[in-house]
């Protein structure tokens, strides 16, 4: 649920990135599943790492298809 808080973690988020150097423009759906994410202490999963990096306090996992695949066999 985005409340109250969650708008002020996702300026804060923006702002930080601004500071650093790092748009936050062309991601912005992104630094809001971000915002949410810390906001509650949730980990982020995703396979798009270049999409979350840089935003401070984020937990994020990778996932990538190195896992074993079903087979048919």
């Amino acid at each position: 649920m985005i409340d109250e808080s969650s708008g002020e973690i996702f300026g804060d988020l923006a702002a930080q990135l601004s500071r650093n150097g790092i748009s936050h423009r062309y991601r912005m759906q992104d630094l809001w599943l971000a915002s949410q994410a810390v906001q509650h202490g949730f980990r982020l999963l995703t396979r798009n790492r270049k999409d979350f990096v840089g935003i401070p306090g984020l937990l994020l996992v990778v996932w990538n298809d190195a896992a074993p695949k079903a087979t048919t066999d």
